[in-house]
């Protein structure tokens, strides 16, 4: 699924976990989630890395794991980016939870004034 987010705006996002059988499911202690934004998805530095937000409060009243992404983190070019999530457990193991997207920062007309 991909993300269209305004350039130099706030953004809101929800990871929703669930089952094979479309039960929520929650992260458990020492678990978290990991949002990446990249240029693009072929190069593996950190230079390549626009966006990282570690996710791991659960948020009961939606069912899923919230996370914001503020105006200076979308300030970035306009464009096509590529985003993925992870899943880091706390015994070592790592799963990609969603299949690497498109991420497209549309241009702003207004702007948060300073």
């Amino acid at each position: 699924m991909f993300i269209i987010v305004r350039q130099a705006s706030t953004f809101y996002g929800m990871i929703n976990l669930t089952n094979e059988y479309l039960n929520s499911i929650t992260l458990n202690e020492g678990d978290k989630l990991i949002f990446t934004v990249k240029k693009d998805y072929h190069t593996n530095t950190k230079e390549n890395i626009l966006i990282s937000k570690t996710l791991h409060d659960y948020d009961e009243i939606h069912g899923g794991y919230p996370f914001v992404l503020t105006p200076d983190e979308t300030d970035i070019s306009s464009g096509t980016y590529y985003y993925d999530i992870g899943l880091q457990c706390s015994n070592g193991e790592f799963y990609h939870i969603t299949m690497t997207d498109e991420f497209i920062v549309k241009e702003s007309v207004s702007r948060k004034e300073k």
